[in-house]
């Protein structure tokens, strides 16, 4: 990666552009709120002087969705606006300085059908959203990586007997498909090992329950790795192989820095990872002048901070060769 003032060198005309827009889009903010929340004020202290709450209520709900309406397009389509144009004119050049061989796309993603694919995860999305997709090769490795947020919907009945719809999350966070360089003739998961942990033996029973299809669940020889996380894979003898002592290594350094809940699937000549992640990715903070450089350099170590997984878990070292 090239140093970082060379890299703000080359994106600064874009980003006083940007800025110009910022500080447009800041004054429209701090108007039209004011614009919504005076007005509101005021109905709210007649409507208690006047002690008409049911009326007050009434216009003060009306009130708000008309300055609502008002501050989007006043004010919240030029934050939009500053974000999606931060995205297109910048960000692409930030990722090239990573890798000229990488390329991203603001609005496209990892599809809900590769997520599902993944099989990292057992319930089928009925809402699904993904966006900020980099994409291309990494030193030797073909990857992509993108923002997701997966949903399932359910249903439940209140006390009056009203059945309503609501969505529990799936998965929220930084999934990323890169080639293995390998082919696989099965397919091996490891999932965070929550089971034996929190019930013993009757743990290892439930991890029996918890793998997928046609899978077994393995024993591995590293304690610590054991520990940690449940493997399970529909060859055995392929699972030892990807998991060697290095990588199970590699693997649990990579836990210390994601945190405990990644998985990871060796499917279709791939290595699948999924990071919970609730920051913002790639996201430019409004608050925040676009001519700060440790706002530049916050989303260059973001996504180092993915990207270096391919080092970690060796994957540019090609010693195995598809047949």
């Amino acid at each position: 990666m090239r140093e970082l003032s060379h890299i703000l060198e080359d994106v600064s005309p874009q980003l006083q552009l940007l800025e110009k827009d910022r500080l447009f889009y800041l004054k429209q903010h701090r108007r039209y709120t004011l614009i919504g929340a005076i007005p509101l004020g005021a109905i709210l202290i007649v409507g208690l002087l006047l002690k008409a709450i049911l009326i007050t209520i009434g216009v003060a709900f009306g009130w708000l969705v008309i300055s609502g309406i008002l501050y989007y397009l006043k004010a919240g389509k030029l934050g939009v606006s500053y974000r999606d144009n931060y995205k297109t004119s910048v960000l692409p050049r930030l990722i090239e300085s990573v890798d000229p061989n990488l390329q991203y796309d603001a609005k496209q993603g990892i599809s809900s059908s590769s997520f599902v694919h993944t099989e990292l995860f057992t319930t089928r999305p009925d809402r699904y959203r993904t966006e900020d997709l980099v994409y291309g090769t990494y030193g030797n490795t073909k990857l992509q990586l993108a923002e997701v947020r997966a949903q399932e919907e359910r249903s439940r009945q209140d006390s009056d007997g009203n059945r309503e719809t609501y969505y529990v999350t799936i998965f929220e966070g930084i999934l990323l498909i890169a080639d293995f360089n390998k082919h696989f003739h099965g397919r091996t998961f490891i999932f965070p090992d929550k089971a034996e942990k929190l019930f013993g033996n009757f743990g290892r029973f439930l991890q029996k329950m918890g793998g997928r299809s046609k899978t077994g669940l393995i024993r591995m020889e590293d304690p610590e790795f054991e520990k940690a996380f449940a493997v399970y894979s529909t060859d055995e003898i392929e699972a030892r192989y990807i998991l060697s002592t290095a990588m199970m290594r590699r693997i649990l350094n990579m836990r210390s820095r994601f945190g405990e809940n990644i998985r990871v699937s060796f499917k279709d000549s791939c290595l699948m990872l999924a990071v919970p992640h609730r920051k913002p990715f790639l996201e430019p903070n409004r608050k925040v002048a676009a001519t700060d450089a440790s706002q530049v350099q916050e989303f260059l170590l973001s996504l180092s901070h993915f990207l270096d997984t391919i080092e970690e878990l060796d994957l540019n070292t090609r010693i195995w060769t598809k047949q």
